[in-house]
């Protein structure tokens, strides 16, 4: 240089700027590295390298490729490029050192949130207890730290041995805090949701979360409740479904208040419309109401009817000899003894002439004699007499037929109206319990039996009809005995077991029965509810004036139920008290009105659409978001990571 001119040194000072210039990063002259370009490659670079284990590679791959590229289309050197490379990186990432931080730990824990949701057990999210799921995610966490240190350090033993160690304590503390973090969430997650929720059904907040937790504690979901509700008919209610429901109610019921006159009002008239309603379905089911004294009333009269019938037969009647029935009641009371030998005796006089020893010819005295047989056979409960006098009758009928030939027609006819009057009383024990009850399998058959026509009587028998003409009017009975208790009525009709339903099915046919029953026993629900409702709200009244007047007792905790009844005692302490809980914020005054009425209103099935549509929305409810415990966990392996980078 010394040796050179000026001009010659002034020369060669500008072509070494150029070749500065040349030399210089693609970015222009005088522009700073924080500029947006610098920042968005700091950021996508940070994204890049802050993946666990992978990321440094991929990084260094890329610019390796980069540097490749631009070597082939310049004058410079893979080596002279790559340095170039690096020296930019460095300076972006010097001015803008927070996008870089930022960036590579986005890049961590988005690189390392795959990982937790492909193998969630190997993060802590298994089985077992917490100590053996936080064993588990050290574990995992050692072994990330170290292999991420030894990329990142090129093999330094002790960044690997320090990766190791952070690794594995963050790692080890993950479930802890994805269960406490996932808490939280959870939580905020609810509160959220029940506002929507709750917005949807049309309800305040607070009360929603009453009410759904009353469902949700009584086994109800947003599926069932309305399928349940339908079953039980239009008057059905929600407080109807359960006891924490029912609790509910009656909290409501004893607080003053609107609240109180929509719930007491509610049960009030529905309970008022029961007898109204079960009078409907019995009609509707089991036919008009029919009186049994008058039914059988105008069959005694229609028997009436058939007398000038049988004066105008016996018209047309002809002597009979009666030698051969007498021979034989006379065969049959020398060798029977007691109340049979008496009762044949008796017949055996009705035969003569009155106020002598001749026999009568007149077939008017074989008619006479055969009624009083009837009458006897009536209230006789010896079966040998009952034998000796049937047989009696028997030989009476015969000759009768013989002497006088269109009685068999008239007898038909009087035959089956005293068969429908035995049919009513039979009806009327078809609802009992004891020895005269029949079975379903004898009921069936006599009502069978009881269709078909007896002797020359043309056409079916009403018998079937009687008989349940008499059930019906038992049901009258029951009804009008039981109308202010419900449980009483429709345990009188139901029976204890299935014999009940089975003979009513019989009577009226399966699918009324079946109705009949329904209705029955949505009924005894409703009363049931009723009477809960009535009698928690008052209990709580008292104890609520009792506790307002310094007299309530103490208070009897989970302690005093183990004393008083161990382990299940406690678990049933531990039960109620939870509800407890709620009946009493519901009555205290920090639950305002509005609250309580708005429950009351959801408690009586108002708006039933908009109510399922909200438990719809909180099925989600209680749930943590998907990605909080993926997140947390590879936030906190990387945390540990973060050392070693």
């Amino acid at each position: 240089m010394a040796e050179m001119t000026p001009e010659q040194q002034q020369a060669l000072a500008i072509a070494a700027a150029r070749l500065r210039l040349q030399k210089q990063p693609q970015q222009p002259q005088g522009l700073p590295a924080d500029d947006a370009i610098s920042v968005s490659r700091t950021g996508i670079g940070g994204l890049i390298e802050g993946i666990p284990i992978a990321g440094p590679i991929v990084r260094d791959w890329t610019e390796r490729a980069a540097g490749a590229t631009l070597a082939a289309f310049s004058d410079e050197t893979y080596d002279q490029v790559m340095d170039r490379i690096h020296d930019a990186n460095r300076a972006e990432k010097e001015a803008n050192p927070i996008v870089d931080k930022g960036a590579q730990i986005t890049g961590a824990v988005a690189g390392t949130i795959p990982a937790v949701m492909a193998a969630p057990a190997a993060f802590g999210a298994g089985g077992g207890s917490l100590l053996l799921r936080s064993g588990i995610s050290g574990l995992t966490g050692a072994t990330i730290g170290g292999v991420d240190a030894g990329v990142r350090s090129g093999g330094d033993a002790e960044k690997i041995k320090e990766g190791i160690t952070m690794g594995g304590l963050f790692g080890l503390g993950g479930p802890v805090a994805g269960k406490v973090v996932g808490a939280g969430a959870r939580a905020l997650a609810d509160a959220v949701r029940t506002r929507a929720a709750a917005r949807i059904a049309g309800m305040d907040p607070q009360a929603f979360g009453y009410f759904r937790r009353a469902v949700t504690d009584d086994g109800l979901d947003a599926v069932s409740l309305p399928q349940k509700l339908q079953e039980m008919g239009s008057n059905a209610i929600p407080a109807d479904l359960g006891p924490n429901l029912q609790k509910q109610a009656g909290a409501l019921a004893a607080t003053p208040g609107a609240a109180q006159t929509t719930i007491r009002t509610t049960l009030a008239d529905r309970a008022a419309g029961a007898n109204a309603r079960i009078g409907q379905t019995i009609d509707e089911t089991t036919g008009r109401n029919v009186v049994p004294s008058e039914v059988q009333a105008d069959i005694a009269a229609n028997q009436n009817a058939h007398s000038p019938l049988y004066r105008e037969a016996f018209r047309e009647a002809r002597p009979y000899s009666t030698e051969p029935i007498a021979s034989a009641l006379e065969a049959d009371i020398g060798r029977l003894r007691g109340p049979a030998q008496a009762r044949l005796r008796q017949v055996r006089g009705m035969l003569n002439i009155a106020d002598s020893n001749v026999l009568s010819t007149d077939p008017g005295v074989m008619f006479q004699t055969r009624q009083a047989i009837d009458g006897l056979l009536k209230t006789e409960i010896d079966p040998k007499v009952i034998s000796a006098l049937t047989e009696a009758r028997q030989m009476l009928d015969d000759g009768l037929t013989r002497a006088v030939p269109r009685i068999k027609e008239i007898d038909a006819g009087y035959a089956e109206l005293a068969r429908q009057d035995e049919a009513v009383t039979r009806g009327q024990q078809v609802l009992d319990s004891g020895r005269t009850a029949p079975r379903p399998s004898e009921l069936a058959g006599e009502v069978e039996r009881g269709a078909q026509p007896q002797g020359m009587q043309i056409g079916p028998s009403a018998v079937p009809l009687r008989l349940s003409q008499g059930a019906r009017a038992e049901i009258d009975r029951i009804v009008g005995t039981n109308s202010n208790d419900i449980v009483a009525m429709n345990r009188l009709i139901k029976g204890e077991g299935d014999w009940n339903r089975a003979r009513l099915a019989t009577l009226f046919g399966p699918e009324k029965a079946e109705r009949l029953f329904k209705v029955l026993d949505n009924e005894s629900v409703w009363a049931d509810t009723a009477n809960t409702v009535t009698r928690n709200s008052e209990t709580a009244a008292r104890l609520a004036a009792q506790n307002e007047l310094g007299g309530g007792v103490g208070n009897f905790g989970v302690k005093e139920a183990f004393k008083a009844g161990g382990f299940l005692g406690a678990a049933r302490s531990a039960a109620i008290d939870k509800v407890d809980d709620i009946v009493k914020a519901l009555m205290s005054s920090e639950t305002g009105n509005a609250t309580r009425e708005s429950l009351a209103r959801a408690l009586i099935g108002e708006q039933r659409e908009k109510l399922v549509e909200g438990l719809m929305k909180a099925k989600t409810m209680g749930t943590t978001p998907t990605l909080v415990d993926p997140v947390v966990k590879a936030l906190l392996l990387n945390g540990g990571t973060a050392r070693t980078r």
